[in-house]
């Protein structure tokens, strides 16, 4: 046998690994990385007969990217769906253009076998109306299907009157904790916007396609990942069907690259008792248990989220005092964290406002009170409108953030106008002021589009509209994306970085993200995706011949 199956060389490569940041070439053995070092002294060492030497041809070599949260399956489901984002990014410009969008998607195929028309992408603050679109909008669509429209944050719904009569939402329907339905102004009719956890109980009632199709779109979401450079893939809040589903992926074996479950603690935990498929210590045919997960509140920009100030404008119908909600009380959220803690699971939670992220340093610092001692690394997603106070507590308790910093360049007009002011808006998703004081930020697309984009939450994180000093550098960007998440999940032995003894987890791409200015970011193109040792997306274009 060659003393090594593939040598990269003669191309730019990042390492990430303090011990040796530059390198001209990298040896790889079946799954793992063996020599890292010059061209001239690897070729000596490791090339024999049957090496394939790999020419990148100037192009750049970097660690595969690691998820640090997000929903693979729903990013299949949302990239098959009617695509309602308006311009740069789709072509939705006013409510009308979404809703022929809908009714040509509703012609299709998929829409034809699901009984469902749905939409994903929407944001009012883009549409040339300037408001949310209504059930009666959606009910022109049709009033015999059921039709929902899923806001870019993906924690906002609107439903038309079918889909709220099979969810069995009405004027005598009260608001869930954690959730709200939208009524007309001066009626307890509902308007068909749902948020929060009535918006997540309506996804709920959606009708489960056959298991074959439902296994297509976890596989689609997969080659969304791969195509843009990820390894390792997160399902945040991963409810009992979902669980069943990546199981059965795993028997089947069709995943091609690691996917880490966090179980919604409400909904998924019971699915996990007896699982042999779903554990905590190893992998099962790329699939693991991450932890458990909930949701303490909504977002900032869609004012869901729990703030301790008002908003600048309450929504429709609420008092100037409006201040979000919460998703559950503090007792419930004590209960949570000591439920974690209790079996031994790592805790994911989402937290947007600043009331939202007191309730989770208290429940965080109770449950570590009873439970003490061991390497929890907590997982605070969101934290739009983390203050400097709270930065000091996170770091204490050991917590990392999984920021998802498009979500400003997105929102900007509404947070400004809206819902936070300029004030709050500058530091909307503080990560240069959590990097400063020593709390780890991890990057995600966290579902803001269904393609996870990596160069664009690059480009955002290092290039704010707003709020300069929030911004982080270039370096620290990466390895938002390649070391931090490897950490966060436990793997930094196995990954996030080029070193010998790692897992060959590689990306080759059309330029250097490091030298690469921000506004350019968006212009670089994933060539190949080698994860461990095996290409899984790219071939030989640009001249790089990757496959194996």
């Amino acid at each position: 046998p060659p003393l090594s199956d593939v040598i990269f060389t003669n191309g730019e490569i990042i390492t990430l690994d303090d011990k040796r940041p530059v390198a001209q070439a990298v040896a790889i053995k079946g799954s793992k990385i063996i020599a890292v070092g010059k061209s001239k002294d690897i070729l000596a060492r490791w090339k024999s007969e049957g090496t394939e030497v790999v020419d990148l041809a100037g192009k750049t070599l970097a660690p595969g990217f690691v998820d640090a949260w997000g929903q693979l399956s729903r990013s299949g489901l949302f990239s098959v769906a009617a695509r309602l984002q308006s311009p740069p990014e789709g072509r939705v410009g006013d409510t009308g253009a979404l809703l022929r969008e809908l009714r040509d998607w509703g012609k299709g195929e998929l829409a034809q076998r699901f009984g469902w028309i749905i939409g994903f992408g929407y944001d009012e603050t883009r549409l040339r109306e300037q408001r949310l679109p209504s059930r009666h909008d959606l009910d022109s669509v049709s009033r015999d299907k059921p039709v929902i429209i899923i806001h870019q944050s993906g924690r906002q719904i609107v439903a038309n009157s079918k889909a709220l009569e099979l969810a069995g939402i009405g004027r005598d329907s009260v608001d869930p904790a954690g959730g709200s339905i939208g009524r007309w102004p001066g009626s307890k009719d509902p308007d068909g916007v749902l948020e929060g956890s009535a918006a997540f109980a309506l996804l709920g009632s959606l009708p489960q396609l056959p298991k074959e199709e439902r296994q297509a779109m976890i596989q689609e979401g997969q080659g969304l990942y791969l195509r843009n450079g990820y390894t390792t893939a997160v399902e945040g809040r991963a409810t009992a069907d979902d669980l069943a589903l990546y199981a059965q992926a795993a028997e089947l074996g069709t995943l091609k690259l690691d996917v880490l479950v966090y179980a919604d603690l409400g909904s998924g935990v019971q699915a996990l008792k007896g699982s042999k498929t779903l554990t905590p210590r190893y992998y099962k045919e790329r699939l693991k248990l991450a932890g458990v997960s909930f949701t303490l509140d909504g977002s900032a920009e869609t004012r869901s989220a729990w703030l301790t100030q008002p908003y600048k404008l309450p929504p429709p119908g609420k008092r100037t005092s409006y201040a979000g909600y919460p998703g559950v009380s503090d007792e419930q959220a004590g209960e949570l964290f000591a439920q974690a803690y209790a079996s031994g699971w790592q805790v994911a939670a989402q937290a947007n406002g600043d009331a939202a992220i007191d309730q989770f340093i208290k429940g965080l610092e109770g449950a570590a009170a009873k439970h003490p001692g061991k390497d929890r690394r907590p997982l605070l997603v969101g934290a739009q409108t983390l203050r400097d106070d709270q930065i000091e507590r996170l770091k204490a308790l050991g917590v990392s953030l999984a920021l998802a910093p498009r979500r400003l360049g997105l929102s900007l007009d509404v947070l400004k106008d809206d819902a936070l002011g300029a004030e709050r808006t500058a530091r909307f998703i503080p990560a240069g002021s959590a990097l400063k004081q020593g709390v780890p930020v991890l990057l995600t697309h966290d579902a803001a589009e269904p393609e996870p984009a990596p160069f664009g939450t690059l480009s955002a994180a290092i290039r704010r509209a707003v709020g300069e000093e929030q911004q982080i550098g270039a370096l620290d960007a990466l390895k938002a994306i390649t070391l931090l998440p490897a950490r966060q999940l436990g793997e930094e032995r196995i990954k996030g970085s080029i070193a010998v003894g790692k897992l060959a987890d590689l990306v080759v791409l059309s330029a250097n993200p490091l030298k690469t200015p921000a506004d350019k970011l968006g212009e670089i193109r994933v060539i190949g995706t080698v994860k461990e040792g095996v290409t899984v997306f790219g071939g030989s274009e640009g001249g790089v011949p990757i496959t194996r």
